[in-house]
């Protein structure tokens, strides 16, 4: 096996990108000449089959591993007992732990997701170190855009057990479109990657801007994949059994379909992908122990498949409207997967979408492409501070919290507070700190126009912007409407690393201080929409003595005296409303 050239001389520097796949997983580096390159196992082989399983007490992960393996176990990534549907699962699980899922991986061995994720992290070190000599200490590693915070610990902590400091964890579906050199060529706009593996299916909208690529939507499911179709492949080939030999359904449930090397294809993942190339085959396999050969035309594999594969496309429907966007908003539909060679599925896809859909990467391969290419710029800035925008009592909403790696794109929705408002106002700040008056103000505009709503009802998109260099661009857009206001700030400005420190100390100093002005703050909006409401729907005598209870409380700065006048208040209202209603 030819060694592969690392891109930096110090291999402690080197940052390697991982791609941590339900079914398969690789691992790649940008080389010397700017390529990505895949490391392979002894055979040559790209893809490392994501399982694992314990022969006589030996750990086996990947190609070779026995029939009981454990696979698929990324979907458990971050998940507790609570959290768990054992339907569908290809594993027991251990009854006797209360939180902490535990895997049964031989009589006496028991992992958890976590640790399972190490070992195949370590199998793919194992290549690295067997082609160069190198042991890999630091990587990006791709994660889905769904993964919750949980999830992506996980997947860090899994790292951490296999040896890997995690630089990075890069969305999937946006390492996917940098495998495609989309936002190189500047070519803003709406894309889908469209992610059919061999265990789920996954859909995600991003919005690229200024080269910064923004998840405006995921949807998917769980239990949809090419390894579906393998199981639909062998149903058409029992089915083709049955009536040969002249067996009734019943009596061939328990049948199973082993690859046999006499005739044509081997086996029913290679002879899916035969039929994506061909219109028919002829193929031979051993069910219980007995050769049979027969014939397979594409169109019974995809007349069988076509459910699940019109499966996905209402998800993608779906998902597309529920951001209120149409298809012809799509500028381009990128493919990862394995499954999404299969001609139905990308014929499908051509239906919905025309001539947008992408094919140039490799759509196994796209994800680690991406993470690799990642790997260039894991070095760049982070965030110094939070950046975000003053709200109703002078309350700060941080947009894009400090330390998170440039550039970066986020959108957040707010609303109007008063009925028929038409205007507001946009104060951007920069700073740790709870409450407007402890943070830096960067600039303030007035977004105007605003359709008169009653409060509540206006629908406003605050995107903020920053890029490599630390520009931000923030975007103030009223959704009905389309109006819009834009401002540009160096949010790094006149920050030395002396600042940022005394800063950040500053809001762990003062984090109880801040903690209660903001609970005061919360509490004074809260009182005064109750007030407002109370004050015009009733003539009450002792409702208008508790309001004014109420309201001499919020003169003063006593956060109990203010809670336990609104709660008589609004238990006052609340019993008055239920005797009117009798």
């Amino acid at each position: 096996m030819q060694p592969i050239q690392i891109s930096e001389p110090n291999s402690s520097e080197t940052v390697f990108g991982i791609d941590l796949g339900t079914t398969n997983s690789l691992i790649a580096i940008v080389n010397k000449a700017g390529d990505v390159e895949i490391f392979k196992d002894e055979q040559g082989r790209e893809l490392l089959p994501s399982a694992l399983s314990y022969e006589n007490n030996v750990l086996k992960i990947g190609c070779g591993v026995d029939q009981n393996a454990i696979c698929s176990i990324k979907r458990l990534m971050g998940k507790s007992i609570k959290d768990l549907n054992k339907e569908g699962l290809n594993f027991e699980i251990d009854n006797e732990s209360e939180k902490v899922i535990r895997v049964k991986c031989s009589e006496e061995k028991y992992l958890t997701p976590v640790e399972i994720s190490a070992e195949i992290l370590k199998a793919l070190c194992e290549r690295v170190k067997k082609s160069t000599g190198i042991k890999v200490k630091k990587a990006v590693i791709t994660v889905p855009a769904y993964f919750d915070d949980s999830a992506r610990n996980a997947t860090k902590y899994a790292a951490k057990l296999a040896g890997i400091e995690v630089l990075r964890l890069v969305n999937e579906p946006t390492a996917a479109a940098l495998s495609y050199s989309i936002e190189k060529n500047n070519n803003s706009g709406i894309y889908a990657v469209y992610d059919l593996g061999g265990g789920t299916f996954d859909i995600s909208i991003l919005k690229l801007h200024q080269g910064v690529f923004q998840v405006l939507a995921v949807g998917g499911d769980t239990k949809l994949g090419g390894d579906d179709f393998d199981h639909l492949l062998s149903s058409i080939v029992l089915d083709k059994y049955r009536e040969k030999v002249g067996l009734n359904k019943e009596s061939t449930t328990h049948l199973n379909v082993i690859p046999t090397h006499n005739a044509g294809t081997c086996n029913i993942r290679t002879a899916k992908e035969y039929l994506s190339e061909n219109a028919s085959g002829t193929f031979g396999f051993n069910i219980n122990g007995k050769p049979f050969e027969c014939e397979i035309t594409r169109e019974e594999f995809e007349q069988a498949i076509s459910p699940l594969v019109n499966r996905t496309i209402n998800i993608v429907t779906r998902t597309v409207n529920d951001i209120d966007l149409k298809i012809d908003d799509i500028k381009g539909v990128i493919l990862v997967g394995g499954a999404t060679r299969t001609p139905l599925v990308q014929n499908s896809l051509v239906k919905l979408f025309g001539n947008k859909v992408l094919s140039d990467a490799d759509p196994d391969k796209a994800v680690v492409i991406g993470a690799a290419l990642q790997t260039y710029s894991v070095l760049l800035d982070v965030l110094p501070l939070s950046l975000g925008i003053e709200t109703m009592g002078g309350i700060v909403e941080k947009i894009i919290p400090r330390n998170t790696p440039l550039p970066v794109s986020e959108i957040k929705e707010f609303t109007t507070y008063v009925d028929g408002q038409p205007a507001m106002k946009i104060h951007v700040c920069q700073g740790e700190r709870e409450m407007i008056e402890d943070n830096k103000s960067l600039a303030q505009f007035e977004l105007k126009g605003i359709p008169p709503l009653p409060a509540g009802s206006a629908r406003i998109e605050i995107e903020f912007t920053v890029n490599v260099d630390g520009i931000l661009t923030v975007t103030a857009r009223e959704k009905a409407t389309g109006i819009e206001q834009t401002v540009e700030v160096n949010s790094n400005f006149g920050l030395s690393e002396a600042d940022v420190q005394n800063i950040v100390n500053q809001s762990i100093n003062s984090f109880d201080e801040d903690m209660k002005a903001r609970s005061l703050a919360e509490a004074k909006i809260n009182s005064n929409k109750l007030i407002h409401l109370v004050e015009n729907v009733s003539t009450d005598q002792k409702l208008k003595n508790l309001l004014q209870n109420a309201k001499n409380a919020l003169q003063g700065n006593d956060l109990n005296e203010i809670n336990n006048a609104i709660a008589e208040l609004e238990s006052s209202a609340l019993e008055l409303c239920e005797l009117t209603d009798r």
